[in-house]
């Protein structure tokens, strides 16, 4: 969900015969700016969900990592899905399954960063220990990364034995100093009780106020209807529940 948008490995583009359309310029969460080369494939297909003459942007590092793609949710514009981190299953909602995952679970309001129709990134509101924040959902991240500003705030001091210092370049060579220290809980902030308890977070010079990964919804149903710009969490289905047109 942080990609913004479709990204393909150049072997993969070139493969399907995918022909050059131009370029997009993305901000990273670090303030990094990317240029990414657009391409138009034939066809990208998730489930029933199947897309024809689509843009999407070439990677030169999914090839080294040997990775085809990474799918983003631009495409799942007007499709609610759930992402079932406990079952490990993505299952497409239809009006009366989401209905029950509402019923079931948990709401609140979903932002969107719309890039003119070419790359979306979502943002729902969080607390951080005892401040409120707009954070991004990205499932292409494990744990919690919080502005440096709120380290005031929350009474983090970088001189304590219990916050680690770390220096790490980005993926795009710029470096950056990480402190991992510890804040009461992460949560939806019209839920605390869906939330982390005493989480160790990552706080760097983000541009957001926070990135929410994937260890967040450990255990957990996040289903992002997008149409409608909710988020529900909810308890995950026994066997997983069937996948829905």
């Amino acid at each position: 969900t942080g990609a913004g948008l479709d990204i393909l490995a150049p072997s993969l583009i070139r493969k399907v015969n995918g022909k050059a359309a131009g370029a997009f310029t993305g901000i990273r969460m670090t303030g990094d700016r990317v240029d990414v080369p657009l391409f138009i494939v034939p066809e990208l297909a998730l489930g029933p969900i199947v897309r024809t003459h689509v843009v999407v942007g070439g990677w030169d590092t999914l090839d080294s990592l040997h990775i085809d793609g990474i799918i983003s949710v631009n495409g799942l514009r007007h499709q609610p899905f759930t992402i079932d981190f406990a079952d490990k299953m993505l299952t497409f909602e239809t009006e009366q399954s989401l209905a029950q995952r509402r019923a079931s679970g948990h709401s609140t309001p979903l932002q969107l960063s719309d890039e003119r129709g070419k790359a979306l990134d979502l943002f729902a509101a969080f607390l951080i220990g005892n401040q409120a924040g707009e954070c991004e959902l990205d499932t292409g991240s494990q744990g919690a990364t919080v502005s440096t500003r709120y380290m005031a705030p929350l009474g983090v001091d970088t001189s304590s034995y219990d916050v680690a210092r770390r220096l790490r370049r980005t993926i795009t060579g710029a470096t950056e100093i990480r402190y991992v220290a510890g804040v009461s809980q992460v949560s939806l902030a019209t839920s605390p009780e869906v939330g982390t308890a005493q989480p160790r977070v990552t706080f760097s010079d983000i541009i957001y106020d926070c990135v929410i990964g994937t260890a967040f919804w450990s255990g957990r149903a996040l289903t992002l209807d997008i149409p409608n710009r909710e988020l529900t969490v909810s308890p995950p289905r026994a066997g997983g529940g069937a996948p829905s047109h």
